[in-house]
């Protein structure tokens, strides 16, 4: 059975997580509002730069804390987790994409139970299991914000039978890659769970892992696409005869497919954001998220962004934490002054920019600073796939120039 489609199907995560990297790509953007004033303002001063930075970095301490403490109470517990034990997997499946360890939990668990151990171990769901420890569910942070959350749920008294998602699609470990990752792309889903042929739980495929292990592979290619493009253009204006128009096109087409597509292109009328204030709970900023279906909402003052508040906050800084969602602001629990990037930044920086800073969303700015839109991984990963893929459909009708048939994501997972 497959999931409920959904295209914003992410377990959302804090901008920010990394704050003080040195691998910050110069379009990434620090938005800062001064807190000195009752009316904040924007600085771009290097004073105001580094008060941003140590908010940040405090609400990461917190964090690390939470963690850390959760960590040493389920030590005693030890928590289940399924990994892929193969040596030596088959190229091209599954298998091969190195499915990262898969959390366990039984149906017969609390709500909480998820909260903590997602809090602890840094991730994003847990496969639920039955008394025959056979799958029959999956929970992510998304879930557990608009499941239990914004539907005012005890966590403490639901059970994560309850609100799961139920049977999801799964592979084994011997399924071919590309067909795992087009039933990812085509049911609007982030992760699959992995079995062995027994059906036992051996791991779960994180399609955004996927997209940034092949990130030098991408780069690799656009750079060689650039420069077959340049010399096939070269050897054209060398030649004192007209003008190959087959070649000609196919010149044109690779440069036009060459230039990824930027942010803007997947932006959308609503701006792919929920807007809260500082002052909104964290249970009304759930119900927010759920119906602009978004993992993240923006914290607003003054028409800038003041901060970003995710639906994987909610499970560690408040789920986890024990904090009431309806007493507790968003305020107290999010990530203030999110780095912010241009609406021209392309696809495959923004998929790089995640990547390097750990981040699982990137609020857009436009030329002025005002707000644009908000993207998240599995927005990008998708986009940068179905790029991929319109790119081997176009060189299908230039056959002549050497394309073959298939996604061309299959150069990466099969090679």
């Amino acid at each position: 059975m497959l999931r409920t489609p959904n295209n914003h199907r992410s377990s959302g995560s804090t901008v920010g997580s990394t704050v003080g990297s040195t691998n910050t790509p110069p379009s990434v953007k620090r938005t800062v509002v001064s807190s000195s004033t009752s009316s904040p303002t924007v600085s771009s001063s290097s004073t105001s730069d580094m008060g941003a930075d140590l908010a940040r970095k405090r609400q990461i301490r917190k964090d690390d804390a939470i963690r850390k403490k959760l960590d040493q109470e389920l030590g005693r517990k030890k928590p289940s987790t399924r990994t892929h034990k193969s040596t030596k997997p088959v190229q091209g499946t599954v298998g091969s994409l190195r499915p990262s360890a898969a959390l366990t939990l039984p149906d017969t668990a609390m709500v909480v139970d998820a909260a903590r151990i997602m809090a602890a171990k840094r991730a994003d769901a847990v496969l639920v299991i039955d008394s025959d420890q056979h799958l029959v569910g999956i929970m992510t942070d998304k879930d557990l914000a608009f499941r239990v959350i914004a539907e005012g749920l005890d966590i403490r008294s639901t059970l994560i039978a309850q609100v799961m998602t139920k049977n999801p699609f799964c592979v084994t470990t011997d399924t071919n890659a590309t067909e795992a990752l087009n039933k990812m792309v085509n049911g609007g889903f982030r992760h699959l769970p992995c079995l062995n042929a027994e059906g036992d739980v051996v791991g779960l495929l994180d399609i955004t892992k996927c997209l940034y292990e092949a990130l030098e592979k991408l780069e690799k290619a656009h750079q060689s696409s650039k420069k077959l493009a340049d010399a096939l253009e070269g050897m054209q204006s060398e030649w004192a005869q007209p003008a190959n128009q087959g070649l000609q096109n196919y010149v044109e087409l690779m440069r036009e497919k060459m230039a990824s597509p930027d942010l803007s292109t997947i932006l959308d009328g609503h701006h792919g954001a929920a807007e809260v204030q500082t002052k909104t709970s964290v249970r009304e900023a759930s119900r927010l998220m759920k119906q602009h279906h978004t993992t993240a909402s923006l914290i607003m003052e003054d028409g800038r962004i003041a901060g970003i508040f995710t639906t994987k906050d909610i499970v560690v800084r408040v789920m986890a934490a024990g904090l009431e969602p309806d007493t507790t602001s968003v305020i107290r629990v999010m990530t203030p002054h999110p780095d912010t990037v241009p609406t021209t930044m392309t696809i495959l920086d923004a998929l790089k920019t995640m990547h390097s800073n750990h981040y699982l969303h990137l609020p857009v700015v436009d030329e002025r600073g005002r707000m644009a839109g908000l993207v998240d991984v599995l927005q990008v990963s998708f986009a940068m796939l179905n790029q991929m893929n319109t790119m081997q459909g176009e060189s299908n009708n230039n056959s002549s120039y050497g394309a073959s048939d298939g996604p061309v994501w299959n150069k990466f997972w099969e090679t």
